[in-house]
């Protein structure tokens, strides 16, 4: 899965983060659970209405988002994480949720 992060110069992008290696601690997939309320989702993560939960999640949560944010993203600063798009972040934290539950229902499935 390739995450990708912008930071921001105001209007110009200054730098990209990616990263295609992400593996999931359990400790962010513990945080990422405390945060996140699955009934709030109707069993669809790929829907608009999914998105705007994470969004709402993020808006509420925002600081608790930086040490996930930092250990997805080798080397990002907290200055850097400061000149996100508030957009952008969301969607990392939509995909690493999406991957969360996938990963979580894979390992439910095979017990």
């Amino acid at each position: 899965m390739e995450l990708k992060l912008n930071i921001y110069d105001g209007n110009e992008i200054e730098k990209t983060y990616t990263s295609n290696d992400f593996r999931l601690m359990t400790g962010t997939c513990e945080d990422i659970l405390k945060l996140v309320n699955i009934d709030s989702f109707n069993g669809k993560l790929d829907d608009e209405s999914a998105m705007f939960e994470i969004v709402k999640i993020v808006i509420g949560a925002f600081q608790q988002f930086n040490p996930m944010m930092k250990q997805i993203f080798d080397g990002l600063t907290d200055d850097e994480y400061r000149r996100t798009d508030i957009k952008e972040v969301a969607t990392v934290v939509l995909n690493v949720v999406k991957y969360t539950f996938k990963e979580l229902f894979n390992v439910a499935s095979k017990n």
